[in-house]
């Protein structure tokens, strides 16, 4: 406990989903299937998708105290490393396939896969009572993360969204400010990422190419419509494109913004407008600005508006801030009335930039070192350990970044993504009917209908 701010950190990272907690109570499969309710000594899990960013997934959640039954990847090539690491572990192309054959021997599954099959794959796994770690963006629709909140609510599984800056010491300093009330009247967010860092802007789809040998096209399409294979695609690559990715938005908002959805305590917004260089068609813009209206919250009583930029766009420098900051390329920035403060990417540590309507100096210089002493004194966990441990304890409420939280997070930046199709306009948004109500043709983009084969229902 730090008694300056009275926030403990267990309190910290389980606040976001108190409100639920009636609804989340203990009956997670794990602990129904182990004699006496007891949970089990060793947590085993599949892996979905074991290259790149699946392969420090991977090696996490083993750190965390994981028993890997199951691999599954649909290029081989790329998951070479993590599968001659583990020559005995049962391999699959296909999760579907790896879900019906190992499923009396799993507890938990980790989905790092692209966007586009993240909620087919935890839906599945959902339904048979498993836990699931699903990398962010949650998913790519809008329809998508409603369908996975409403599983994990209804299976009483153990749930966490793979942004790992949100178990850190960074954003507790975020909160403990917050708590301090030292931004004062919150006046307005701004954060950004350098991204993309892959092509975007594509107009034609690329040609057709020969699919490598041993790679599986057709499970890497999962609930996207068949074409042609491509490199163009893949690996990395597929964030650009609108069937599979949800953009630089998607790639580093569910880190950048963390802070601001976090302790101004968000939800959904009432609007959503975006500024791009060309509207958003079969890929993504190669820049964009989107601004994001919220209605009040409990800290902010009149509003905010929290505005995106990427592509190597930045907002402006606060005019009482030092002349020679530097924003660099990864960033929140939130601007009160009695401070502003910046931090980088991954909701890292924030750093006071100005007080008040004052100029830069002395003054800020003893709140940064203030702050920066708190920091010091601030632990945060391992976001996968967490996860783990909740699993291992069938508490649903321990993952900070469960999908009670995740998932309308990341509803709202597939709010800002279906924007960049209609840029310039101001959409309405009604959350009750979870719908667009003066632009009707937007609605349109809300979910999408998967291929025959994969299923998008709780």
């Amino acid at each position: 406990m730090n008694h300056r701010t009275g926030l403990s950190r267990r309190s910290f990272l389980a606040a976001s989903a108190t409100a639920a907690a009636a609804a989340l109570t203990p009956g997670c499969a794990l602990l129904r299937s182990h004699p006496h309710g007891r949970p089990s000594e060793q947590f085993r899990f599949a892996k979905i998708g074991c290259g790149g960013m699946g392969g420090g997934d991977l090696n996490s959640v083993l750190a965390a105290g994981g028993k890997l039954v199951g691999l599954c990847d649909v290029d081989p090539k790329r998951a070479e490393n993590a599968y001659k690491k583990f020559p005995d572990v049962p391999k699959f192309t296909d999760y579907r396939k790896m879900l019906d054959k190992l499923e009396n021997e799993i507890d938990g599954v980790v989905v790092s896969t692209p966007d586009h099959t993240h909620a087919v794959a935890a839906l599945d796994a959902m339904r048979r009572g498993k836990h699931v770690y699903v990398q962010k963006p949650l998913a790519r629709t809008f329809e998508e993360c409603q369908l996975l909140l409403e599983a994990a609510r209804k299976y009483k599984v153990v749930t966490q969204m793979g942004n790992q800056g949100h178990a850190g010491p960074g954003l507790i300093l975020w909160k403990k400010m917050m708590d301090a009330n030292a931004f004062g009247d919150i006046q307005e967010v701004h954060t950004w990422s350098d991204r993309p860092v892959w092509p975007q802007g594509m107009t034609q789809p690329p040609a057709e190419e020969k699919i490598p040998e041993g790679f599986d096209w057709d499970s890497w399409l999962g609930p996207a419509q068949m074409r042609p294979f491509s490199s163009a695609y893949l690996p990395f690559k597929w964030r650009g494109w609108w069937d599979f990715g949800c953009g630089a938005i998607g790639d580093m908002a569910c880190h950048n913004m963390d802070p601001a959805f976090w302790i101004l305590r968000l939800g959904m917004p009432v609007s959503v407008k975006a500024e791009a260089s060309e509207p958003t068609g079969i890929a993504y813009p190669s820049w964009s600005i989107i601004e994001f209206t919220f209605p009040a919250t409990p800290v902010c009583p009149k509003g905010v508006k929290v505005v995106w930029y990427d592509g190597k766009k930045l907002p402006q420098k606060p005019a009482n801030a030092h002349p020679q900051l530097s924003l660099g390329s990864n960033g929140c920035l939130i601007v009160g009335s009695k401070m502003t403060a910046m931090g980088g990417s991954h909701a890292g540590a924030p750093t006071p930039i100005a007080l008040g309507k004052e100029a830069y100096g002395p003054a800020v210089k003893d709140a940064e070192r203030m702050w920066r002493e708190e920091l010091k004194q601030t632990n945060g966990c391992n976001h996968y350990g967490q996860w783990v441990e909740a699993c291992k304890e069938c508490d649903l409420t321990k993952p900070g970044s469960n999908f009670e939280y995740s998932a309308p997070m990341t509803q709202t930046l597939l709010l800002g993504c279906i924007a960049l199709r209609f840029p310039g306009k101001e959409l309405k948004w009604d959350n009750a009917k979870r719908q667009f109500t003066n632009l009707p043709e937007a609605n349109q983009w809300l979910a999408s209908k998967p291929r025959a084969g994969y299923a998008l229902s709780v």
